[in-house]
């Protein structure tokens, strides 16, 4: 996967959000999960709570599997979120759902903060980013990450991939959630307003760009992101292959006149080992040839092409998935 820069034509495309809830926790085992169905007839996706984006797009996806697949007979989509969604795929609570990479790719290993191999998942797709931004006030005298000791930070709720991503960036100085002053799992729009008035000093988010509420915020507070400096990228990157360096052009927020290094981290969609290979092949083939219509949906979609989707995250292919991508010459 290669380094994404955003240009600002791409930026304006790039308004959706993800689906914002995580239910479930990463420390839960499948032991006592049921199985994924290993029919073609059955379809229980992982995405997000109807109040969250990945949910539309979920709809819009398999309303159109169903009108080319007539054996398809029970659909559901279920709530969920980046981590959440693969302990459930890896449980067998379901066929098919959405993550981002770096969940994926900890899950496969193992890594925190997951106590086990999630190694009954498998990877079908990629699609768009979700872009680390680290936000402050201009004066709020915070130049890095060094000078959060002490500080009142938001994580984002549990569950989500902000909070992992939070806590790596901080051991990556060498820091933890004891060297804060407090820190802070709220919701977008409430750590927005706690920002506002000035009860929270810095705020970790990696969702899609711009986001909405932190457009809000830079309309009525002078706002600033800040920058990851190279050896941070690197050493972040190394950990996990589903997360890439990338570039916040100037301009997507008032005030906001510079460059941006970060890191992200793209949507992608997973499946159970076990599940249908007729299932997923037709899955893989609607999003694929109905891509175009997707982005009516879910605008994120916008940068993605049909080259895109299998992109390497170092997850091995399902089955029914690399049959589709090989077919269509996207990979060897």
């Amino acid at each position: 996967m290669k380094k994404i820069t955003f240009t600002r034509l791409a930026m304006l495309i790039l308004a959706s959000m993800l689906g914002l809830a995580a239910c479930g926790d990463a420390n839960q085992t499948a032991s006592n999960q049921s199985n994924a169905s290993s029919s073609s007839n059955v379809l229980r996706f992982y995405a997000a709570p109807q109040t969250g984006s990945w949910y539309p797009l979920a709809v819009g996806i398999t309303e159109t599997m169903k009108k080319n697949m007539p054996s398809l007979e029970q659909v559901s989509i279920e709530p969920g979120g980046g981590v959440a969604n693969v302990v459930a795929i890896h449980g067998g609570q379901g066929e098919i759902g959405f993550s981002q990479a770096m969940p994926t790719v900890d899950g496969i290993g193992g890594n925190p903060p997951f106590k086990e191999k999630m190694d009954n998942v498998q990877y079908v797709a990629s699609l768009f980013p979700h872009i680390t931004q680290i936000v402050v006030l201009k004066d709020s005298g915070i130049k890095s990450i060094e000078d959060l000791k002490g500080k009142t930070i938001n994580v984002g709720q549990k569950g989500l991939l902000t909070e992992e991503v939070a806590r790596r960036i901080l051991e990556a100085y060498d820091m933890s959630y004891e060297d804060m002053g407090s820190v802070q799992n709220l919701s977008f729009a409430d750590a927005v307003e706690q920002m506002k008035d000035g009860r929270l000093d810095l705020m970790f988010w990696t969702v899609p760009l711009p986001f909405s509420v932190l457009t809000d915020l830079s309309q009525s507070k002078d706002m600033e992101l800040l920058s990851l400096p190279d050896d941070k990228i690197e050493k972040l990157t190394a950990q996990n292959k589903g997360l890439v360096e990338a570039t916040i052009p100037a301009g997507v927020y008032k005030g906001v006149d510079h460059e941006v290094q970060t890191i992200q981290s793209p949507l992608v969609v997973i499946a159970n080992k076990n599940a249908s290979e007729d299932l997923v092949y037709e899955f893989t083939k609607t999003l694929h040839d109905h891509l175009e219509e997707f982005k009516s949906i879910d605008p994120a979609l916008e940068s993605v092409n049909a080259e895109d989707l299998p992109a390497d995250i170092g997850v091995p292919f399902h089955p029914g998935a690399e049959k589709f991508y090989k077919e269509k010459q996207l990979l060897k």
